[in-house]
């Protein structure tokens, strides 16, 4: 061996682990849906778990960074072996191994894209013969040990007197095998799950049907707004339960088959109607939730209750007072939690408004018995200020850290304050939006049940900003003609910077009078913050002058486009304004514009009929005293 050879062979030993330990998969997931692969289904951070828990550009990209790794390490082992191609095999066993112990990944995509590079024909043969067998015999496990079967046979085939090459393929194929055994497979999650795994399920098919879990992306428009939230807290990493969605008009047969509740594993079945739950309106109560269904049987029934809760004479009019459309109804079913502790909690306590209080209200038992108002619950405030939430990103209080409380009752003080944390952590990931969570406590976690905008408080309207610039009071028909001026002013100038981001905000809502004072909506300013990539504690800085965090960079870089129009259109400001009145206001003065008096006949004024050619008269002079004169 060579100089050359010997670094060769360690560059292989040191860099194709590595390689295949960079979690670039978690990564592009991270990136993409904030979910972390490492916390949900399996915990395999591997192409399948990207595709479910990630989407379909998250699998693709997946599929893409793992196929590179494979082909780099076989093209670096050809540099430095060109004569010897059982290194290529070589390098690859060193990647699946850096891939397993540190990536958390069988290094299936690795092995395949590596092995098409080492020798295309060969791995053209493979997945022939594999695709036909699998084809035959329908069974996934089967058919993927029979292509790690084929692998080494045809390489033997192919080269059978290259020994070195067919050991490193056998060789390479044990390793898979073992891989395969050790770490399990989302596409093998089972549907009976506990609690403690609610995380591991995404979609699943039976026949041509799929059974969409709450670890997809969701659609409001589809299958309404509290999955849809659910969903998305979901892949936060709030620690919601474990959920399957009914969207409108499907069969629910599938989905009844693929569970199964028992009474030790009860499900809970609730409404998602889509219109549901929005900023200004919250259905909370008009539609029909079931608990404790620990059968088959019940599930189906519950599920059809669901539904024609949609119809019912009180739901209708609910809609019909706030001017809901007619649309359709979703279903939930969850994992029910068995609560040792439960209730309800207002990241802004509706009474006090806008301080620093959280009200919770909590007892002994599940959630339901408070939201159906059968007991009077225990009733807490909290004070979560800002400095409490600096420091971190996890919805989990820091250990040692105690919040100033009020009330008392059955609850744990310690509990209680870490439920008026995660609701203030919820209402910052909201945009500062005050938020109504349910929530409920087994014993060992902490299990948020659902969130919604507290609609009593949106939007929330401040005199922050409105005191300094429309101060004292103002009379109404002062505010009917500068109410459309000023909201007009804000609405072009966040058009010009925002473009098309700009679509959907209502400006008209900018400002409103109340007791003769100028009020700016502050809800719609932190929306447009947010969309300015500003962060989400602008409604706080908005309404209570909290600390504002310095924007990230690629926020600022993308308002540049929007920075620089508005700058033009400033520079432009004289030009426009000499343009617009040549345009509009000229024609409308000229149009406005009196005509000149026309002279009266000499009768008609008073004067004395003189010839044309006579001189006119002097003007006779006033009397001595008339003059003021003595």
């Amino acid at each position: 061996m060579t100089l050359t050879q010997v670094w060769g062979a360690l560059l292989i030993f040191t860099v194709c682990p590595i390689l295949g330990g960079l979690p670039l998969i978690a990564w592009i997931t991270k990136a993409l849906t904030g979910s972390q692969l490492d916390q949900l289904g399996t915990g395999n951070i591997g192409v399948s778990a990207a595709f479910y828990h990630g989407g379909r550009l998250a699998g693709i990209l997946a599929v893409l960074s793992e196929a590179g790794k494979g082909i780099a390490a076989v093209l670096l082992a050809r540099f430095f072996f060109p004569s010897n191609p059982e290194w290529e095999l070589i390098s690859l066993i060193a990647l699946v191994l850096g891939r397993y112990w540190i990536g958390k990944g069988a290094g299936t995509t690795n092995a395949v894209w590596g092995f098409i590079v080492h020798d295309p024909a060969a791995a053209g043969l493979v997945f022939l013969i594999g695709g036909i067998s699998f084809t035959i015999l329908r069974e996934r496990q089967l058919g993927r040990l029979g292509v790690l079967v084929l692998f080494p046979l045809i390489l033997a085939v192919r080269h059978p007197h290259e020994g070195a090459r067919f050991v490193g393929a056998i060789s390479l194929a044990l390793l898979l095998a073992w891989i395969y055994r050790q770490i399990p497979d989302d596409l093998d999650l089972p549907a009976e799950q506990s609690q403690a795994n609610s995380q591991k399920m995404f979609r699943f098919f039976r026949g041509d049907r799929a059974i969409v879990s709450l670890h997809r992306q969701l659609d409001a428009g589809k299958v309404g707004a509290k999955a849809a939230t659910l969903s998305q807290l979901l892949r936060w990493g709030y620690p919601v339960p474990a959920g399957w969605v009914l969207p409108p008009g499907d069969d629910p047969q599938p989905l009844v088959e693929f569970l199964q509740p028992a009474p030790d594993k009860p499900l809970a079945v609730r409404s998602s109607a889509v219109g549901e739950d929005s900023e200004v309106a919250s259905a909370a109560g008009q539609y029909e939730s079931i608990l404790n269904v620990s059968s088959r049987e019940e599930l189906q029934d519950a599920i059809a209750r669901c539904l024609a809760s949609y119809d019912r004479p009180a739901a209708q009019a609910y809609r019909r007072d706030r001017h809901i459309g007619e649309d359709a109804m979703a279903v939930l079913v969850q994992e029910q939690i068995r609560g040792v502790f439960s209730g309800v909690a207002f990241s802004r306590d509706p009474i006090y408004r806008q301080g620093d209080a959280v009200a919770i209200e909590a007892l002994p038992g599940d959630c339901y018995r408070i939201v159906g108002g059968r007991v009077t619950p225990d009733q807490y405030r909290v004070f979560v200020r800002d400095e409490d939430m600096d420091g971190g990103t996890s919805w989990v209080m820091p250990a040692g850290k105690v919040l100033e409380m009020e009330g008392a009752g059955d609850v744990p003080p310690a509990l209680i304050q870490q439920v008026a944390f995660l609701a203030r952590h919820l209402e910052r990931r909201y945009r500062g939006v005050p938020q109504d969570i349910e929530w409920s406590y087994d014993g060992r976690h902490l299990w948020l049940l659902q969130a919604r905008p507290v609609t009593t408080l949106v939007p929330v309207w401040t005199r922050k900003i409105a005191a300094e610039v429309i101060p004292g009071l103002i009379r109404p028909l002062t505010w009917s003609i500068n109410r459309p001026l000023t909201c007009g002013v804000w609405g072009e100038i966040f058009t010009v910077v925002l473009g098309a981001g700009a679509a959907g905000l209502d400006f008209n809502e900018t400002a409103t009078l109340h007791y003769s004072r100028a009020y700016f909506n502050a809800s719609l300013l932190g929306e447009i913050f947010l969309r300015m990539g500003l962060p989400p504690e602008s409604l706080e800085f908005l309404t209570r002058g909290a600390k504002f965090s310095k924007p990230p960079l690629s926020s600022t870089l993308r308002q540049v486009p929007g920075l620089l129009r508005l700058m033009g259109r400033e520079l432009r400001l004289e030009k426009d304004f000499e343009r617009d009145c040549r345009r509009y206001f000229v024609p409308v003065l000229d149009k406005k514009a009196p005509s000149p008096p026309t002279p009266l006949p000499s009768r008609e004024r008073g004067a004395i009929p003189r010839s044309p050619t006579s001189p006119p008269s002097p003007p006779t002079p006033l009397p001595s005293r008339e003059r003021g004169w003595g």
